[in-house]
């Protein structure tokens, strides 16, 4: 399962993988689910690199915060950034790779 399929399977019912409707609970789990397999780190990129400096680019921020931070330094609250993530990560998505996730 690759990073985008695991965002696929969480969108619908986020509270099965986390515990709390937090954008930093999906960061934790995401960042788990990756670390444990060291192969995960080249496919995480599409999370970790390139929705991240799209982010950096769409909000114009800079810092060394993660995608999660600048999600909840634009929303203000944990929820609210979960529930953007998914809407973004899908617009990133369909802008990079010309495919809609959902």
């Amino acid at each position: 399962m690759t990073i985008v399929e695991l965002i696929k399977q969480i969108k619908p019912f986020p509270i099965l993988f986390i515990r709390k409707h937090s954008i930093f609970n999906l960061e934790v789990f995401i960042d788990g689910w990756c670390y444990r397999d060291t192969k995960e780190d080249v496919k995480a990129s599409v999370l970790y690199t390139e929705f991240y400096e799209w982010l950096q680019e769409k909000y114009k921020v800079g810092g060394s915060g993660g995608w999660a931070d600048i999600l909840y330094y634009k929303f203000e609250t944990e929820e609210k950034a979960l529930d953007e993530f998914f809407v973004l990560f899908n617009t990133f998505y369909k802008e990079k790779y010309k495919t809609s996730l959902w």
